[in-house]
């Protein structure tokens, strides 16, 4: 009997545990995506590791600083979303999936895509260390298809 309730015990704190690390984990991740929109240079160093690296498909910065300076060109024309798709905490090391849109100022979303986001622990605290994210052009571009009704040139 007292090995049961120790066992069960012990399960119950380990769960709370992990619940309390990807609690932690969430407040880090609003935290940085409230950053971007506010263009908040204090914030945002303070949320990335010093060799934090992102990824799109325009182009990949490396280093603090430079993703600093992406960040604050992309949010100058309109604001991130971001939706948390799947969080998974692993020891001193995370990933976070999340669905991305960037709309206009005047709310008009013209960028959707997918982010994969590794965030590392570092002295307690975490940071984000990586982000490759795909479909979201760059600011002033917006995404169009053609109608069905124009032809299709690359089709024999």
């Amino acid at each position: 009997m007292k090995k049961a309730l120790w066992l069960t015990l012990l399960v119950s704190t380990m769960a709370l545990a992990a619940d309390s690390e990807r609690a932690a984990l969430e407040v880090a991740i609003h935290r940085w995506t409230t950053a971007v929109n506010a263009r908040d240079v204090a914030t945002l160093t303070a949320t990335m590791t010093e060799d934090v690296e992102l990824s799109d498909n325009m182009a990949t910065v490396r280093g603090r600083e430079a993703a600093i300076r992406a960040l604050l060109e992309m949010a100058k024309g309109g604001k991130l979303g971001a939706m948390s798709v799947e969080i998974t905490v692993a020891g001193n090391i995370a990933w976070h999936e999340v669905g991305l849109t960037q709309s206009e100022k005047n709310g008009i979303v013209h960028g959707r895509g997918l982010a994969l986001e590794i965030w590392k622990r570092v002295k307690g605290e975490w940071k984000l260390h990586r982000r490759m994210a795909t479909g979201t052009p760059s600011p002033g571009v917006t995404v169009t298809r053609p109608s069905t009704k124009e032809p299709v040139l690359d089709r024999q």
